[in-house]
């Protein structure tokens, strides 16, 4: 009786057609009366099959075209993103200084700095919760990198 490596040391080269055609025939024999045989057979079969076909894949690297509109998609994005941070901020900035300056400079009535406060912040508000909306949108989009 042949142990377990023993078995798929013959399976082996009888897989890969290098046994001679006496032991070809054993193992055939084998695989005909021990069920257990002919499972391991199957399975390596199965990975062999699958061994090949990943092989058969290929991986076509990027030209070097192709690397340099990668990083320039990469700095072209981080800069607009950082750009669009800056731009956020100032106009925050502006907006809140404005808002101060006509709350504490200028005549008007109460009534009037309300309403005018009231605009700006809805306005403000309403932008951020778009951009927000946006930017969110914006990372799960599945059509991202679809062009016409």
């Amino acid at each position: 009786m042949l142990s377990h490596e023993e078995k798929e040391i013959y399976l082996s080269g009888y897989l890969d057609g290098e046994l001679p055609q006496q032991q070809r025939q054993e193992v055939e024999a084998m695989l005909e009366a021990d069920p257990d045989m002919r499972q391991l057979y199957e399975k390596m079969r199965e990975i062999k099959g699958e061994v090949r076909h990943a092989a058969a894949m290929t991986i076509e690297m990027p030209t070097g075209e192709d690397w340099a509109d990668v990083q320039n998609n990469l700095l072209g994005r981080a800069s607009r993103r950082m750009g669009g941070l800056i731009l956020a901020v100032w106009l925050l900035m502006v907006t809140l200084y404005g808002l101060y300056w006509y709350a504490f400079q200028t005549q008007d009535s109460l009534i009037e700095k309300v309403v005018v406060f009231g605009l700006i912040s809805g306005l403000g508000l309403l932008f951020f919760s778009v951009l927000s909306e946006r930017i969110k949108e914006s990372r799960t989009d599945r059509y991202k990198g679809v062009h016409r």
